[in-house]
């Protein structure tokens, strides 16, 4: 019983085995007696059955002629029956004759009618009583019950001996063996070595070989499995480590089972160990005390243990050990083991930095979006990928229609091909393209370009980006030329002035002889008006000197504060016999304010007699229209005179402001209205502009608000 006692498995089989077989012979020991018992009732009833049939007739007769022998002696054979006790003939309310003794307990009885033929009618003569005992049927059954037991138990121990003979020789010592082996199993520190049960060998393997097999090839995969995970552990602590994102795991009380370095450094911490075990949340609390919701961080790792699910954090002050403050971004995860939550990872990074170029970012963007300057840029497949609003404005180009296209496609209808050919040849080259573009916008309006094209490379020397940026120079060119031609008309003013000083007497006395020769008698009319035509064109040439000296005069008119708009409606009354008999229609497109303008009156008014004049030589007799108009912007006037005729030739409009240049004829003009209206302008601070094209003229005079200085009006030198 001792190997019983160690082995529990055996113990128990055996026990199994026993109560099994106990069950088992006790059922059927319980339905072998009831057979016996149900046998033992059948042969009673069997018995009831056969006295019916042969012992009754012959007892009528016997108990009819009153013979005591042969009913004593049928009733003696019938008590000889086994379990028969008693039996007894009874007629009326007594018994006539009876063997054996009565019993009531444990006991069948059955009474059996007598009858006799009386006149051919059967008549009861008496009865019969036979009872049988249970007594005898019980006895048996226990003896039965003795020695199946007996017999059943031996036969239970020794089978159950046997098997648990067996079992011990085939299969206990094996799992004993199994389970040492199991036990002194360690994959941590070396490779296990191959379970053997000590069996001999078989041809057909059995389930032990089968397990066994199953067993070695189970701890040599977890084996295998145990050092690709300690790798992968490795792998991932070293990963961990390297990655700048401090990393904490937190158990559910909130202490620290894993940090990584960046954690380490974080917290001003030297090895892992001091942080093992440590409230680790409580730190983060700590480091904000002085912050609003010092616990937020903490807290959030609670409750992501406590609700389970990921939570983040953005933008959220954290400050070190040593005092300086971190924007952080936190990350919690919830470590989940059987549907339950056995802490968070948390993983938090200092985006201090990031934040900060970001900030650097927008406002980098902002300032390319925003920049004065135009800024293109293309990728390396000369794919336009960013235009900025500076560069929509300027070149009339929305940034969808551009942007996803070829550059070469993009301007191909700008004729700029020979161009983009150089560009690209130094670009190829890795150099930089400095030049100008000019060239008309889509709204018509010529612009000139100030360009530098360069390449970007990345850190292997590949190019990935072509960046263009121009500056829009139409407008400084513009005053370039005009500061030449102001310098050019002051040469040419005092030039003329001179000449006409020296013309000036000698025509005055020309004009005196032809006036001296008229007088005379005896002049032929022919002649005589021929002298007159002298006379007229002596005349014609003194309007003439005067206009030239008016280049270079120091005008002595005085600057006075008038309505702009009484100045321009006084212009158009003096001029209404013009515009009606030219049938020209008058648009006014005033300003709704009253402005009020600080110049020589006589001067501006001669500006606008000059416009208002050239505005209507050009619409021509057949009729047209004539717009006036007047804006104040940021303490400038600009005044536009603008006509529908037919236009200026382009080649014309760099010399219209140039003494003596005109496209009438020497009857209708002398070509020194716009540039004496350019002198008076530009002697007030201003400027006059043009822009022509078939069916529409519009000149701009932009004027200052402010008063101009006396002398720089002194040298207008303008007579009314």
């Amino acid at each position: 019983m001792a190997p019983l006692k160690k082995n529990r498995i055996a113990y128990r089989l055996t026990f199994q085995v026993i109560l099994f077989s106990t069950v088992v012979a006790l059922l059927l020991t319980v339905l072998q007696l009831y057979l016996d018992y149900r046998r033992d009732l059948s042969d009673i009833y069997t018995f009831f059955t056969t006295i019916e049939a042969t012992s009754i007739r012959p007892l009528e007769e016997s108990v009819w002629i009153l013979d005591d022998l042969q009913v004593n002696l049928q009733l003696e054979g019938l008590i000889k029956r086994q379990d028969i006790v008693y039996a007894a003939v009874e007629m009326g309310d007594q018994i006539a004759w009876t063997k054996g003794a009565p019993t009531f307990a444990n006991s069948l009885s059955r009474i059996f009618p007598l009858y006799h033929q009386i006149r051919g009618v059967p008549e009861q003569i008496g009865r019969l009583r036979v009872t049988a005992s249970l007594d005898g049927i019980y006895q048996r059954l226990l003896r039965r019950i003795i020695i199946l037991l007996s017999s059943n138990a031996v036969k239970t121990f020794l089978v159950s001996g046997f098997i648990l003979l067996l079992f011990q020789r085939n299969i206990t010592k094996h799992l004993t063996t199994l389970a040492e082996y199991f036990k002194d199993i360690d994959i941590r520190n070396s490779k296990p070595h191959p379970l053997q049960l000590g069996r001999r060998p078989s041809h057909q393997p059995d389930e032990l070989d089968q397990v066994t097999a199953t067993l070695n090839a189970l701890c040599q995969s977890g084996y295998r499995a145990f050092l690709d995970l300690r790798t992968q552990e490795q792998h991932l602590r070293l990963f961990f480590d390297a990655t700048e994102e401090s990393i904490v795991g937190v158990d559910r009380q909130g202490a620290c089972t894993f940090i990584n370095r960046a954690g380490q450094d974080h917290f001003l911490g030297r090895t892992p160990d001091s942080f093992i075990g440590s409230p680790i949340l409580e730190r983060f609390a700590h480091d904000c005390r002085d912050l609003p919701q010092p616990d937020m961080l903490g807290e959030q790792v609670r409750t992501t243990i406590r609700e389970k699910r990921v939570l983040l954090t953005d933008e959220m002050p954290l400050r070190r050990p040593d005092g300086s403050l971190l924007l952080i971004s936190l990350r919690s995860y919830p470590v989940l083991e059987h549907k339950q939550c056995t802490g968070a990872i948390v993983f938090f990074a200092d985006i201090s930095r990031q934040q900060k170029l970001e900030q650097e970012k927008q406002l980098f963007t902002k300032i390319i979006r925003q920049a004065p300057a135009l800024i293109l840029i293309v990728d390396s497949n000369s794919r336009i990928e960013y235009v900025n609003a500076s560069f929509e404005t300027v070149t009339g180009y929305e940034s969808g229609t551009l942007v996803g296209k070829n550059v070469l496609e993009a301007f191909r209808g700008l004729h700029l091909e020979q161009q983009i050919e150089e560009v690209s040849k130094l670009i190829n080259k890795g150099e930089t393209w400095i030049g100008t573009f000019t060239r008309t916008n889509h709204q018509g309006r010529c612009i000139n370009l100030e360009a530098v094209i360069f390449p970007i490379f990345n850190q292997e020397g590949q190019r990935t980006n072509v960046v263009a940026m121009g500056r829009d120079i139409t407008r400084e060119l513009q005053l370039v030329e005009q500061l030449h031609h102001a310098q050019k008309m002051e040469a040419i003013g005092k030039l003329v002035a001179s000449i006409a000083h020296e013309f000036g007497n000698p025509l005055l006395g020309v004009r005196f002889a032809l006036r001296e020769v008229l007088q005379h008698h005896g002049i032929p009319l022919e002649d005589k008006n021929l002298l007159r035509l002298a006379e007229n064109e002596c005349d014609r040439m003194r309007k003439l000197i005067r206009d030239l000296q008016q280049f270079n005069r120091p005008s002595t008119g005085k600057k006075t504060d008038f309505d702009l708009h009484r100045i321009l409606e006084e212009t158009l009354i003096l001029h209404q016999n013009l515009l009606t008999k030219k049938q020209i229609s008058l648009i006014r497109k005033y300003d709704p304010q009253p402005i009020r303008l600080s110049a020589v009156e006589d001067q501006i008014r001669q500006v606008f007699i000059n416009l208002l004049i050239n505005a209507g030589d050009a619409i021509g007799p057949t009729g047209g229209i004539l717009t006036i108009g007047t804006v104040l912007r940021n303490e400038e006037v600009l005044v536009t005179v603008g006509d529908n005729g037919p236009g200026i030739q382009p080649e014309n409009l760099d010399h219209i402001f140039e003494p003596f240049f005109t496209t009438k004829s020497a009857v209708e003009g002398t070509g020194l209205g716009l540039p004496v209206s350019y002198g008076i302008v530009r002697a007030h601070g201003g400027s006059i502009e043009v822009q022509s094209k078939p069916g529409k003229t519009e000149f701009t005079v932009r004027l200052p608000q402010e008063n101009v200085s006396a002398p720089i009006l002194q040298k207008a030198g303008v007579a009314s």
